[in-house]
Order: structure tokens, then sequence, then C-alpha cells
């Protein structure tokens, strides 16, 4: 793969030291020269929306295949969260059932099953060491009231990956929903959910699928669909929706047979159509070799951090890790104000510095990033203030 080809895709590359894709994208090439063709022809004409229409289809198709889901699998949504909702709001519970939930959870994936509590539906947490959910976590919580298991497939912080297919292998058996919020797995690793066994799985595009905001995607699995009924619906989720062209108007509430079913309104075209290509640009390159290169360049940084005395609360080897690392400073906020002064983007999260790397970066912006931060360190420890 030539990584430096890629790299020139994001002209962020030649100003800052990014590393905050956990957060949102810095748009590539591809995606701002999309903008650009759809909106000067959106203003010279008002757009073609036929043209749209077949887009949306194709960007349906592509994102299918980059995760393994089928067409009628597959909704477009808002952002993850709005998947996440509808997870909560459709799936088939009732007052007693319980939801069982990481407490390294995004909060958007709390707050949807703590608006159930007035239903009488039950919100418990699983205790994990450091984010990982595992089997005999599970276990210590696990009673006949549990009907939802809804965890991140790679947590937000500290950035660890779950073992998304043993989960829900292990809810399958006890007759439990899994639900996944894969916002920070789809576009950095392979993400299969026919292997992984899920019910519902979101994620949203402004991040490693390198959209404007206001995309998402929902996956619901084939078997789960005429078990969940949409809250709001709209002509976009008929199966033959009401022809307005024509005087003599006819209502029948025929719900699509698909996921689209859970679609409101009019879409966001725009977005769709950059998340179209952004599908394309991963799959040509393959995401095989996407994940090999993330995973590349986490196992460089974690040990450039190590060597610089810096403590990593990510999983520093195996199948855990992910795109996101995170590490610990004596004054965390201090070294993040610092290093966005020098043109280093992170984010904090949990009292750590968080870096998330993309398919742009490369060792050299790893080593001038952990020189920064020793800097910052060195300056600390000797002086007890900042360097300037």
């Amino acid at each position: 793969m030539d990584w430096q080809q890629v790299r020139g895709q994001f002209p962020v590359t030649n100003e800052y030291l990014y590393f905050d894709l956990a957060n949102k994208c810095a748009l590539p090439l591809w995606a701002t020269e999309t903008i650009a063709a759809y909106i000067q022809k959106q203003q010279r004409s008002g757009g073609d929306k036929a043209e749209w229409f077949a887009t949306l289809e194709e960007a349906r198709t592509n994102f299918a295949r980059l995760i393994n889901a089928t067409l009628d699998e597959i909704a477009f949504t808002k952002n993850t969260s709005e998947g996440l909702n509808i997870a909560a709001a459709c799936l088939p519970l009732k007052a007693g059932d319980t939801v069982l939930l990481n407490e390294y959870e995004h909060p958007n994936n709390v707050y949807c099953w703590l608006n159930l509590e007035r239903k009488g539906i039950k919100v418990k947490w699983i205790p994990t060491q450091g984010g990982q959910v595992t089997l005999d976590s599970l276990d210590e919580v696990m009673d006949d009231s549990v009907r939802v298991v809804s965890i991140a497939s790679t947590t937000y912080a500290p950035g660890n990956q779950n073992d998304i297919r043993a989960i829900s292998e292990y809810c399958r058996k006890r007759n439990i929903f899994t639900v996944v919020d894969a916002v920070q797995s789809v576009g950095t690793l392979q993400v299969d959910v026919k292997e992984l066994g899920v019910d519902v799985l979101c994620t949203s595009g402004h991040k490693s699928l390198f959209c404007p905001h206001g995309v998402g995607i929902v996956y619901i699995r084939k078997e789960m669909l005429d078990r969940m009924h949409p809250v709001y619906v709209a002509r976009a989720g008929m199966g033959m929706g009401a022809q307005i062209e024509y005087s003599n108007i006819t209502y029948k509430l025929d719900q699509a047979h698909s996921a689209r079913k859970f679609e409101i309104g009019n879409y966001n075209y725009l977005g769709l159509t950059v998340l179209n290509e952004s599908v394309k640009f991963l799959l040509n390159l393959g995401m095989e070799n996407v994940e090999n290169r993330i995973l590349e360049l986490n196992s460089y940084l974690i040990a450039k951090l190590v060597q610089a005395g810096f403590p990593v609360v990510s999983p520093h080897t195996g199948p855990l890790r992910s795109a996101i690392v995170c590490f610990e400073a004596a004054d965390a906020r201090a070294l993040h104000g610092f290093l966005m002064e020098n043109k280093a983007i992170t984010t904090l999260r949990r009292d750590t510095i968080r870096i998330s790397l993309g398919i742009y970066n490369n060792e050299s912006d790893i080593d001038a990033f952990v020189e920064l931060a020793s800097r910052w360190k060195q300056s600390v420890s000797t002086s007890g203030s900042s360097p300037q």
C-alpha cells in the first residue's frame, strides 16, 4: 500500500499533527471535491433528486459491503445516537426487563437506555477492568430479567476492543438482544456483522468514514426486522408510499419490509454522497490493509510513549488494540493545552490524553508528537510550569 499517497488526500497533515479521528475527521480532498461538485450543481439547477436517490442506494450497497450486511439490513440516520435510540425505543421490551451497560460506554449509549426507566425497564452496570467486557463480567450481573446488552465494539476511552462475537453468542443462547455502538471501529478496523452475530449495530460518518456531521447508519439483523417497529414513520419508510403527483391520493400504512422503515423524511443527500465516496475509497484500500496499518501505528506509538515514560492505559499488545491510545500525564489538561498550542490535535477523555490514529498518520507524526509531549514533561518536572 502507498500510504504516502493516501496521506496526500488529507491537507490537515501539512499543518497539524492530527490525532483526533475518534472525535471528528479532518475532511479529505475526495470529500471536499464531492461537496463542491454537489453544491455547484444544486446552485445551478436545484440539483437532480433522481440522481440523489441513485447515489443514496449506491451508498447503501457499498456500506452493506463494507460490513458484510444485506441491503435490507441498512438504514440511514443522522448519527450513532439516533441508531441507539431506535434500538432502545423499538426492541420488544417490557416493564421489569433489564439492560446491561459497560461502565465505560459513551454517554449516548447510556441516556437512551436510562430514558426507559420511566417504563419500568432497569439499567445495570457490567463490572469491567478498564472497559473490557468479558463473559465472566456478564455472569456477575446476569439474571432472568436481562433482555439487552448494549456496548461499544471499541470503547471511546481507553480504546480497547470488546470480543463482540463471543458476547453475542453468549447473549443469543439466553434470548438477550445485543446492541453495538461501532463508531470507533467502522472505518479503522474490519467489521463483519455476520461474523459478529449482533442484532443492532450503529455508527456515524463524521469520524473514520470522513463525512460532514449529520450522517449515520444503523444495521438491523434481518431476523429482527419483524420484531422492531418504528416510533416515527414517514413516506420514505413505506414500501409503496402515497403518490402525491396525482389528485386522487390513497394512503396505506405499508411499512417497508426492511430497515428502511426507520428512515424519516428527506435524507442528508449531500452527506450520503460523501459517504458513498468515502466507503468506495476504503473498499479500494481494503479494510484488512487499513486495520493492519492502524495496528502497526498503534504498536509504534505505544512503544514510543512507554519509552518516554508516559503510562499508557490502553491495551499494549494483543487483539484488544484499536485506533485509540490513551495515556496519563501529571496534568493531562495542561498537556492537552500545550499540544493544541503546538498544533498537535488530541482529545481529553477520562483524565487521559486520547490519541486516535487515521490512515493519514505515519511514524514521523508519532515521533514529533512524543517529542512534544516529552518536552512538556521535562519542563514541568524541572521548572514546575509548561514550556512556551
